[in-house]
């Protein structure tokens, strides 16, 4: 999770200028994981990360009034979930680490390709690089 965190603060703190990434789309970008936070413009990615973010921070109670049509709770009429409650945790904890790592993925994304548009306005500028691009959370 410190991984997400520390990729959508770099992202925030580079990013000066979001309205650059507008109509930027995600097939400009070098890589190859980036569905599944939605087909729009690097812009958007940018909000929603942001936005996920605060959620993430806020905790469970930000979650309370919102409902995914994609994701409805889980339903279990024979009282299983009850006897598996470790299991069901390791499930919901790997699901949990594969989002983040999309999530930072994207972020970092979001940073470079930020960097790319921001040189080539003014070559002389030095872009910020990920150093530690192929750390876990």
């Amino acid at each position: 999770m410190e991984g997400y965190f520390s990729a959508v603060n770099k992202m925030e703190q580079t990013v000066l200028f979001p309205s650059l990434l507008r109509e930027v789309s995600l097939d400009e970008c070098d890589s190859g994981s980036e569905a599944g936070l939605g087909d729009g413009d690097l812009y958007e990615s940018y909000a929603r990360l942001k936005s996920l973010k605060q959620t993430a921070e806020g905790g469970l109670s930000s979650l309370a009034t919102w409902t995914s049509p994609a994701a409805p709770g889980p339903k279990d009429p024979e009282g299983r979930e009850e006897a598996d409650l470790e299991g069901l945790f390791y499930y919901h904890v790997s699901g949990l680490c594969r989002v983040l790592t999309r999530l930072t993925e994207r972020a970092k994304t979001v940073t470079s390709r930020y960097n790319q548009i921001v040189g080539q306005i003014n070559p002389g500028l030095v872009s910020l690089s990920w150093c530690g691009a192929g750390k876990g959370l």
